[in-house]
């Protein structure tokens, strides 16, 4: 997953969790930033699905 960072930045990111909260879903995601991982749940709203960019390996 891509979570939307601070500095409308996109972080890569992994989904560990899910929890219903009082606006929505929430995803408790591991982010990817710089040498460090930050585990934060952040809205799934902010969470946007990888795409295949049609690169050839």
């Amino acid at each position: 997953m891509w979570v939307d960072c601070s500095g409308g930045y996109r972080c890569p990111g992994l989904v560990m969790a899910w929890r219903r909260a009082a606006d929505g879903w929430e995803a408790q995601v591991a982010v990817v930033r710089g040498k460090t991982v930050v585990v934060q749940w952040a809205p799934a709203a902010a969470l946007h699905l990888v795409t295949d960019d049609g690169l050839d390996r």
